[in-house]
């Protein structure tokens, strides 16, 4: 007895099919490829960036550390232009010599000025670096906070006339508050600003003052003892425990 046999048909398989699959992992791969390209392009952009963002941050930081070395700079220069201005008008007022050794002995009432010619003092010559100044006809002579004037053939040191201008104040000047008024005081002097200079002007009644010049006098009244030096009257009084010295009167 002969089997039957069943043929089974075999599939066919066409060249689309086998493509298709192929063709689809080739795109995938190269999709793939593709946006991995993108990100890296967008990551070296975005660094780029930073960095330029970076750099620039940096540049601006540096300029602005170079504006503030600049104004540091600057705010030095002017004050060495201001100490130098200052230390010009030192030379100017006076061209002062080594700084005085002054001893505080307040038993005399011109303890303060003990180192600086007196009053009425007489000299053979003027000292080195004083300035002229004439005034009312009289060439003064002004010196350290110390005014000169001609006598026959010396000078004498005398008070310094009411008006007489001066371009700075004498170093070691205190300044005297009266009724809300600054005056700027020194070796029996008063000065009060007179636009670019100083203008010598009479004492104010109830000046305090720690030290009157030299070539004073004495002058009892009934028991008190007074100093008189330029025409002007003081007294001894306490001040915050230390004498101290007022005036009282123009005489």
């Amino acid at each position: 007895m002969t089997p039957n046999f069943v043929n089974i048909a075999k599939p066919t398989v066409g060249k689309q099919s086998i493509l298709k699959p192929i063709l689809t992992f080739v795109l995938t791969g190269a999709l793939m490829s593709t946006l991995a390209t993108a990100q890296a392009q967008r990551g070296h952009e975005d660094r780029r960036d930073s960095d330029y963002r970076y750099d620039k941050k940096d540049r601006d930081n540096r300029g602005n550390d170079r504006r503030d070395d600049n104004r540091r700079n600057d705010n030095r220069r002017d004050d060495n232009r201001r100490d130098e201005y200052r230390r010009d008008e030192y030379r100017r007022d006076d061209r002062r010599g080594p700084d005085r050794v002054v001893v505080v002995d307040r038993a005399r009432p011109n303890w303060q000025y003990a180192n600086i010619p007196s009053r009425n003092a007489h000299y053979n010559a003027l000292p080195t670096g004083h300035l002229s100044i004439n005034f009312g006809g009289i060439r003064f002579a002004y010196h350290q906070g110390v005014f000169y004037k001609p006598y026959n053939s010396e000078y004498v040191v005398c008070q310094a006339p009411v008006g007489i201008r001066v371009n700075v104040l004498p170093r070691d000047y205190r300044r005297v508050v009266i009724r809300n008024v600054d005056y700027y005081y020194y070796n029996g002097t008063y000065y009060r600003p007179y636009g670019n200079e100083y203008a010598t002007v009479a004492p104010p009644i109830g000046a305090l003052v720690e030290s009157i010049p030299g070539g004073y006098e004495k002058l009892m009244i009934n028991g008190e003892t007074y100093y008189v030096v330029d025409g002007i009257q003081y007294r001894a009084v306490l001040n915050r425990g230390e004498i101290w010295y007022e005036v009282i009167k123009i005489m």
